[in-house]
């Protein structure tokens, strides 16, 4: 049990995007990974994969997040290597699948803001 009384959950992320890329983030993470809008205000919308994992798109002119640090999302294992297509035709940038000694498979891109992130196809998905 935490101090707090009770475990505190991940409730989102926030990544920066610059405003002028705002519409095409947005639009690459609802058309391309099937995520919606949950709220959205002037300097922020929040986007959801509608199973509890959300996203805040913070507008700000600060770099974008940059490896090593990264956002991750779960696929299939067999969906991994097929997913190079769907980012790089939707305009992201990839780099080539990689496999872990756990047989994980690897896939990092970078966004319309240029912010890095991941796919990952587990063996095994994490535990709770």
């Amino acid at each position: 049990m935490s101090q707090f009384g009770s475990v505190p959950k991940w409730e989102h992320v926030g990544i920066c995007v610059p405003r002028e890329k705002l519409a095409a983030t947005l639009a690459f993470y609802e058309e391309v990974f099937g995520w919606h809008k949950i709220r959205e205000g002037d300097t922020m919308v929040f986007i959801g994969d509608g199973d509890g994992g959300r996203i805040e798109l913070v507008v700000d002119e600060v770099p974008p997040l940059a490896k090593p640090h990264h956002g991750a999302f779960v696929l299939p294992l067999d969906q991994v290597d097929g997913a190079v297509a769907i980012l790089e035709a939707a305009g992201a940038t990839c780099q080539p699948v990689s496999n872990t000694p756990a047989g994980d498979k690897l896939l990092f891109f970078t966004d319309p803001a240029g912010n890095y992130m991941q796919i990952v196809g587990r063996v095994n998905a994490l535990g709770k």
